[in-house]
């Protein structure tokens, strides 16, 4: 079964037991919000969203770095709210945080800065100039040469460094959920939580928070 037919199960499955949907970022290869354009093949996706939201389901999103060029589509169309960098909810006195993650670590100061011009009010303008064929072609250049097989794979050095800068967020948060780097797992630590959301590219993770308590699965 391919993504995309995991994830309308999975919808479905939401619809049917209740709950609401968090996605964490990247959930798109690309997004850059073109008024009146959408990329032929998002409009199942956002009528499935759309259609979880308008059944009474909540989702709230995260804006990461494939898709944070959102100007109000996204809530216009099926989220509950959009964040920029975290979302905080606090369950029973639990409190939760959801980040996407990327330039968190010590060393990424080179892509922070470079997280920082993409995302200015100059580099958005220009970027609008283009026609959203050309725009949409350029992102899948740079998705492209981004993308290579290890960085999907599971990496102790890197949650090790994960887990480092989780230790300076736990006095905020109890619990603390990071995508964008592909990790999988639950890492416990005393009554603390560090949890890595994996992706829906090949590992098609799912975490649950139920009734006080956490898991995560792969989605069949």
């Amino acid at each position: 079964m391919d993504r995309r037919k995991k994830f309308f199960k999975l919808i479905d499955h939401i619809k049917k037991t209740g709950g609401s949907l968090v996605i964490a970022g990247d959930f798109f290869d690309f997004w850059f919000e073109y008024r009146g354009f959408v990329p032929f093949e998002y409009l199942d996706l956002f009528e499935k969203l759309k259609d979880l939201k308008e059944s009474g389901h909540s989702i709230h999103y995260i804006l990461g770095n494939h898709d944070f060029w959102d100007f109000g589509f996204f809530k216009k169309t099926f989220a509950l709210d959009i964040f920029v960098d975290q979302y905080n909810i606090s369950v029973n006195n639990h409190k939760i945080r959801v980040i996407h993650g990327d330039g968190v670590l010590k060393d990424d100061y080179m892509y922070r800065l470079f997280r920082s011009l993409i995302r200015s009010r100059a580099c958005i303008f220009l970027f609008k100039l283009l026609s959203p064929k050309m725009g949409y072609y350029i992102a899948s250049l740079i998705s492209q040469a981004d993308q290579h097989g290890s960085y999907y794979r599971e990496n102790d050095e890197l949650k090790v460094k994960l887990k480092s800068y989780a230790e300076t967020k736990w006095g905020e948060c109890d619990t603390l959920l990071v995508g964008h780097y592909h990790q999988t797992g639950i890492v416990k630590d005393r009554d603390k939580r560090l949890i890595f959301l994996g992706d829906w590219l090949s590992k098609f993770t799912v975490t649950v928070y139920n009734n006080g308590e956490w898991k995560q699965l792969q989605w069949d």
